[in-house]
């Protein structure tokens, strides 16, 4: 075994614990699991002790497996920080850009974008997850997460690519026989489809005066897709994003409750490590996503009132 190959099984080893089994690490590559399982059997080979306790399903590290993959890992990360390095020396968008998003909001408008400027910039590779959890960017190696809300890590830096008015809103087929709220004091006594991200007690401005109201339903979701199902099947009034409710409101599909009174608006950032703008790939995707998205900015409105023409 040669030190190339030894430097390549070590990366691999690294790959499978982080991976968590054989046949993950394999995907992940692009390699065989057969690949696979002979690098580390050559390396345990060469080592002279066992890295793995294998069974039929897991496999757990040994001792000496423990301490070799913190070397193993080192070496990796060094690999793929040099790589990045040489990228960032690159006039022309090249190389892989890892992102994370929310689900509905990936789904909906993010991963549209990635896909027309994979067609624009052909050279770079496009590694997406979708969760609606919030994740270590550092630990979990993203280059970017697209998530809403105040920047509290200090490590990370941030663009915001948009702003959305939240905004109340029913289908026609829950107003069928309801009326519609004509007061803020009134949604108290509206069934709910309570998103666990908004919170229940609603916070609403007209001119100057303010006024709170609680709210509850029998529908609680975790997801916005989910929200917005349940919403359009006429399980209750919701909060939403207006860039998510303008074409049904346009169909006349949706209802906008209390127009002239606003919630605080929806911010949404592109997260990312203090020093990746300095790669021309990550830099140019933070530009393209914001321009795209440029559409749906509120910022670019006069005042609240600019909802109902938009």
């Amino acid at each position: 075994m040669s030190v190339l190959d030894e430097v390549r099984a070590m990366m691999i080893f690294a790959r499978v614990v982080e991976e968590g089994g054989f046949s993950a690490a394999a995907r992940k590559m692009g390699l065989s699991r057969a690949a696979i399982s002979h690098q580390i059997r050559q390396l345990e080979s060469k080592l002279g002790v066992p890295l793995l306790r294998r069974s039929t399903r897991n496999f757990s590290l040994t001792d000496a497996g423990a301490r070799y993959y913190d070397s193993c890992r080192t070496i990796s990360l060094e690999a793929e920080a040099a790589r990045k390095r040489v990228e960032e020396l690159r006039d022309e968008p090249v190389g892989k850009v890892s992102l994370t998003s929310s689900v509905h909001l990936g789904t909906t408008r993010i991963v549209p974008i990635l896909s027309q400027f994979r067609q624009a910039y052909p050279g770079v590779s496009i590694d997406i997850n979708l969760s609606d959890d919030v994740v270590d960017l550092i630990k979990q190696g993203f280059d970017i997460a697209i998530r809403s809300g105040p920047l509290d890590d200090s490590e990370l830096k941030s663009q915001k690519l948009y702003e959305t008015p939240r905004i109340i809103v029913g289908s026609q087929g829950y107003f069928t026989n309801r009326e519609v709220p004509p007061q803020p004091g009134d949604l108290s006594a509206h069934d709910w489809v309570i998103y666990n991200k908004v919170p229940e007690i609603l916070t609403l401005q007209c001119a100057e005066k303010t006024t709170k109201v609680r709210v509850s339903g029998k529908v609680r979701v975790d997801n916005a897709t989910a929200r917005l199902r349940f919403l359009h099947d006429g399980h209750g009034l919701a909060v939403v994003p207006y860039a998510d409710a303008q074409e049904h409101l346009a169909k006349g599909n949706l209802v906008h409750v209390l127009p002239e009174w606003s919630l605080p608006v929806l911010s949404v950032y592109a997260v990312y490590p203090r020093d990746i703008t300095r790669s021309s790939k990550v830099k140019t995707l933070l530009e393209y996503l914001r321009r795209e998205l440029s559409s749906i900015d509120a910022r670019r409105w006069n005042s609240p009132s600019d909802i109902k023409g938009y």
